[in-house]
């Protein structure tokens, strides 16, 4: 008789088991569903010319026809941080600054005209940003620990009109910020 319950008491923790299992099981299958999600994001992204097969990920160009200065994207919300006076290492830029928008820093660079900051401004922003992430390394700011410099790590980068702006972590936040520059 002791056999028969001890049957039973397996069989009903069997069942617990298995209905636990099934469970996981189907929550797992829809939290890794179609990506529906991610790709409504990407929908409500302004519409960008493909930069770069390698740099489609961390680059973005916007708004073509249009000319900016620093005092737009002031308007816009970003905020300056500093404004650099030797900006011989930039090719054709006529100003770079620095600061932020949504907690990110952002580097601005104004040019002469939008094939400017899409050929010379891209190619150098393309040099600048961290090579670690598209090489496969570890994605966001690095080198930030106790005892190390903080140093920002730009990751990505879009050319806006006449501007470069370089990202901190990923192109959200430019691409928040070249919205902001049209609302």
């Amino acid at each position: 008789m002791s056999n028969i319950i001890r049957t039973a008491a397996l069989l009903k923790q069997s069942r617990w088991l298995f209905l636990a299992l099934l469970f996981g099981a189907l929550a797992m299958a829809m939290a890794c569903g179609s990506g529906d999600d991610d790709s409504s994001a990407d929908a409500a992204a302004p519409a960008a010319e493909e930069a770069d097969d390698d740099l489609a990920e961390v680059s973005r160009i916007l708004n073509p026809d249009k000319t900016y200065t620093a005092d737009d994207y002031l308007a816009a919300g970003w905020k300056q941080s500093k404004q650099y006076d030797d900006i011989s290492t930039v090719p054709e830029a006529t100003e770079v600054y620095f600061g932020f928008f949504s907690a990110k820093d952002i580097e601005l660079r104004v040019y002469a005209s939008h094939d400017s900051a899409k050929t010379a401004g891209f190619t150098d922003a393309a040099e600048d940003i961290d090579q670690s992430f598209r090489e496969g390394g570890q994605f966001g700011s690095s080198n930030r620990g106790a005892g190390s410099r903080a140093v920002t790590k730009f990751k990505a980068f879009a050319v806006v009109g006449n501007t470069v702006m370089l990202c901190e972590q990923s192109i959200d936040a430019c691409l928040a910020l070249s919205d902001a520059l049209d609302g």
